[in-house]
């Protein structure tokens, strides 16, 4: 399960799975599937969680865990209001409105600390999606449609709970249908993510994993099973859903503080909240590390079909041709590559091979890990591979 399996592999790519392990290689035991035959695909899915967590182990960097540190402090600024008790006194209930013209709006009402917190944790929202924008470009709109559905469940808890403060127990019929069309929202985005990302990763084994063995063909489909992606996704879903009624709800009664037990909704919505950054990135990360080096785009079937029919009308601008890299101290042409959708690929370093792969990735060839950095023939300068391309636009 080591680099060893991926050097005995064939040099075909469809047999390795990007740093030289592959799920078919993970065994543990399965007792309970055995005498249950009904467990198995229990068993499954925990083969899949613990292949995760060793591809986080290996492939997560500094970036990552400072991305995921960025969203927790957002979360946490965000539902708990550090001793300017805006959210445990309740408010004032005599000001109501958010006209900022209008001296008795409600939004006039509210302390300079309670509006400062409020901006800082809008702005961690930001600067989260912008660092996963950056970490995972090929889930860039993924990226969007989770915080559409995270906004949608919200806006449809606070709306509902504005007609019923004891939402679901009071009753209000409006109440239900707000929060019934937040759910459906919610569904429909995380179906569309779940399709988009599963028919994108059949197109990727049928074109970069095929092989004339149909044994090896169906190894490399279970390589890249997106069981255990799929039930993060699910549990996001529900997630957000009980993360905005929770914080509704406590919010939704004058001083909660002195209602006894109240504090756990707060604690929930707090610990949820946190839940839901680890799974925006565990989410976003694996189609990325798993289709990344493919040069492919996340879309459904009918959206890659409805290109493919403009393209093939001409009714898409044509795309800059690659470009190869420049050494940044003398400016001689070097072995390195942009393609046209802003890839960069290396040539293998290794003598007699022709082969060339992305940085950090594995030669197409050979298999030796292409090198994050490029020595020039000319001046024999050894640069970083983003620096052989400094004075050209990335995308």
């Amino acid at each position: 399960m080591t680099e060893e399996v991926a050097q005995n592999s064939e040099a075909d790519e469809g047999l390795v799975f990007h740093e030289g392990s592959r799920l078919t290689d993970l065994k543990i035991k399965q007792n309970l599937s055995i005498d249950y035959p009904r467990l198995e695909p229990l068993h499954h899915l925990k083969i899949e969680l613990m292949f995760h967590i060793f591809k986080i182990r290996n492939t997560w960097t500094m970036a990552h865990w400072t991305t995921l540190g960025i969203g927790c402090l957002a979360v946490i600024l965000s539902s708990w209001d550090w001793g300017i008790n805006e959210i445990s006194n309740g408010g004032d209930f005599d000001y109501i409105g958010i006209n900022p013209s209008d001296e008795e709006s409600g939004i006039r009402s509210v302390s300079s600390a309670a509006i400062a917190l409020t901006l800082i944790s809008l702005g961690l929202w930001v600067i989260l999606l912008v660092r996963l924008w950056a970490i995972f470009p090929l889930m860039r709109s993924q990226a969007i449609s989770l915080y559409v559905a995270l906004l949608a469940a919200e806006i449809s808890q606070f709306w509902a709970h504005g007609y019923d403060a004891s939402y679901p127990f009071g009753g209000d019929s409006f109440a239900f249908a707000v929060s019934i069309v937040g759910l459906i929202l919610i569904a429909f985005v995380g179906f569309i993510l779940q399709r988009a990302v599963t028919e994108t990763r059949d197109v990727h084994v049928e074109e970069r994993h095929w092989h004339p063995d149909p044994r090896q063909v169906d190894i490399a489909k279970r390589d890249h099973s997106l069981i255990a992606w799929s039930v993060a996704l699910l549990t996001y879903c529900v997630v957000v859903v009980i993360h905005a009624w929770s914080g509704a709800h406590y919010v939704s009664v004058r001083q909660p503080e002195e209602i006894p037990g109240w504090w756990i909704l707060k604690m929930v919505h707090l610990l949820t909240g946190l839940l839901i950054v680890w799974l925006i990135v565990h989410i976003l990360w694996y189609p990325q590390i798993m289709l990344g080096g493919a040069q492919i785009r996340i879309e459904s079937d009918r959206a890659r079909l409805v290109g493919a029919l403009r393209k093939a009308t001409g009714d898409v601008p044509t795309q800059q041709p690659s470009r190869s890299g420049k050494c940044p101290d003398c400016g001689a042409a070097t072995n390195v590559q942009m393609l046209a959708n802003g890839e960069i690929e290396a040539a293998c370093a290794i003598e007699g091979c022709n082969g060339q792969g992305g940085p950090g990735e594995k030669c197409r060839v050979c298999g030796t890990r292409i090198s994050s950095r490029v020595i020039c023939n000319g001046c024999n300068t050894s640069a970083p591979v983003g620096n052989h391309f400094a004075d050209e636009e990335a995308w």
